[in-house]
């Protein structure tokens, strides 16, 4: 027999437990709201539906909040290979502290945190790391990704909060086994460990391959199987694959370094296999896809707490923007690095340390590779910045403030309301500067040039009616205007012979005092 409805507004769950546990009706929506000590300010029904039901959207929580990953690596482990800018996926973390190890090795993976996420490094290590990824046979590009709303802490030396690794192609070599009947203790050795050949089962964890196989095929498939057993050596550094008798061994790590693993064999019986080469082959960077579409960094905290950290390091990628955010709370010397990136924006940013720049033509370039611009705008920079330019590329710097800024090579910088105490110039490079305020120019070597719209000089004349002023920098050209702020009206004061070095102030007749100047050019 059907009961009659339990009426009541509100279902208070164990009241003596002194939390707030309720399910209630919420008043502004109508819906079935869910209250706890955790969620304090209340969660719709429909929103938890809703959320559960949205395929690609991952949600991380401290154990007990119902979240169905504890930890933010998880939810990337569980993100498709296919994962891409038009089938996203999302990871929500909710307020909490992580210490962990973070790699985002996939594309279209987007981080928001929900509330305060605080995200520490698990060791010596990266505390996010984006970077290609291949098991041999699969190869995963991360080219789009988001990191919003997330302090990023890491406390090692030459360790990054954030650290994108553009080299996307792998290092490998083949190993053709040719005839069956390898001996015991024969070897096939990769990166300098050897791993042997012994009668009858392998044993995991021993570094050894079983001989007893009836076929070439067969035989190639054991020794593939050994160097991918997690329990041996190789699990770290290379991975095999294999098609009928020829084993490939691939490097987990993209780019050059992958081209150090060594490749030997020691084989009683001869001719019983090839090698591709002394070396695993291929790695690089040239032409790098990663972040070839872009990581955005929105108002995220990046705090590198050890002199020798990296608040950001990036190499080989295509477009990186950071907007919004802060470093504060960095050690002085930490370093904002950027080396061969198409596009990298800084926008609105608090503090960063010391920053880096470089790019060079003739050096690996990612995909996007026929320009390069670094902009940086409204942002803080509490030490000095050095960029290496040539080949290629410029500098901006708008509505800036920093310490010291040096520039080698052969591009130009441009700063635009800016502030800085030095400028040190060298190579053939060049500086503009518009309404910004530097302090002492100093020349590091070569031939640099620069233009400013104005800046101010003087020159003491004792008992002399000319003097030569020589710029520490030499002007773009001779197409400046000069202001005299004369000591007095018995003379007649003039500027001749204009060069992009130098120009003379002429007075009518010999004079001891001092004449102030102005150089003015419009840009």
């Amino acid at each position: 027999m059907a009961q009659p409805p339990f009426l009541l507004d509100v279902l208070q769950i164990e009241p003596g437990s002194g939390d707030t546990l309720t399910i209630s009706r919420d008043t502004a929506h109508g819906g079935m709201e869910f209250v706890d000590a955790v969620v304090s300010s209340g969660v719709l029904l429909q929103n938890l539906i809703g959320l559960k039901s949205i395929t690609g959207v991952y949600l991380v929580g401290r154990a007990g909040d119902g979240a169905a990953y504890t930890t933010i690596q998880d939810a990337l482990d569980a993100i498709p290979d296919s994962s891409s800018a038009t089938a996203p996926s999302v990871v929500l973390i909710m307020a909490g502290v992580y210490t962990e190890t973070i790699t985002i090795q996939k594309d279209g993976v987007y981080l928001f945190g929900l509330g305060g996420v605080t995200i520490n490094n698990s060791g010596a290590n990266h505390t996010i790391e984006i970077s290609a990824w291949t098991d041999g046979t699969t190869s995963t590009t991360p080219q789009n990704v988001l990191l919003q709303n997330l302090s990023i802490n890491n406390d090692q030396a030459t360790q990054s909060c954030i650290r994108c690794i553009g080299a996307d192609s792998f290092a490998s070599g083949t190993l053709t086994v040719d005839v069956v009947g390898w001996a015991t203790g024969d070897t096939v050795t990769i990166g300098g460990t050897p791993l042997t050949a012994v009668a009858g089962t392998r044993t995991s964890g021993s570094d050894d391959f079983s001989v007893s196989a009836g076929t070439t095929d067969a035989q190639a498939a054991e020794i593939a199987a050994a160097i991918n057993d997690a329990s041996n050596s190789f699990a770290a550094t290379v991975v095999a694959t294999v098609a009928l008798n020829v084993v490939t061994i691939t490097a987990k790590t993209a780019g050059s370094g992958g081209d150090a693993i060594s490749l030997a064999s020691s084989v009683t019986l001869p001719g019983a296999d090839t090698l591709s080469g002394g070396n695993l082959t291929g790695g690089g960077a040239a032409n790098s896809m990663v972040l070839n579409g872009k990581l955005v960094v929105r108002d995220c905290d990046l705090v590198a707490t050890d002199v020798a950290g990296f608040q950001l390091n990036a190499d080989v990628c295509g477009h990186i923007y950071m907007l919004g955010g802060t470093g504060r709370g960095s050690a002085a010397g930490a370093k904002f690095q950027l080396a061969q990136v198409a596009l990298g924006i800084v926008d609105g940013v608090d503090q960063l340390m010391d920053v880096e720049v470089s790019w060079d033509t003739t050096l690996d370039r990612p995909f996007d590779g026929a320009a390069n611009l670094y902009s940086f705008a409204n942002t803080k920079i509490a030490s000095d910045v050095l960029a290496n330019m040539s080949g290629g590329g410029q500098v901006d710097f708008r509505g800036c403030q920093m310490v010291d800024f040096s520039l080698a090579g052969d591009r130009w910088v441009n700063f635009l309301g800016s502030q800085l105490q030095g400028l040190a110039l060298g190579d053939t490079s060049v500086a503009t500067l518009r309404n910004s305020s530097r302090g002492t120019l100093s020349l590091t070597g070569g031939t640099p040039t620069i233009s400013e719209d104005r800046f101010l000089g003087s020159q003491a004349f004792v008992g002399s009616n000319s003097e030569t002023i020589t710029f520490d920098i030499p002007q773009g050209d001779a197409n400046y205007t000069v202001l005299l702020d004369t000591p007095t009206t018995a003379e007649t004061y003039s500027v001749q012979n204009k060069l992009a070095a130098s120009f003379d102030i002429v007075v009518s007749g010999v004079i001891t005092d001092t004449v102030n100047y102005v150089v003015l050019r419009d840009l």
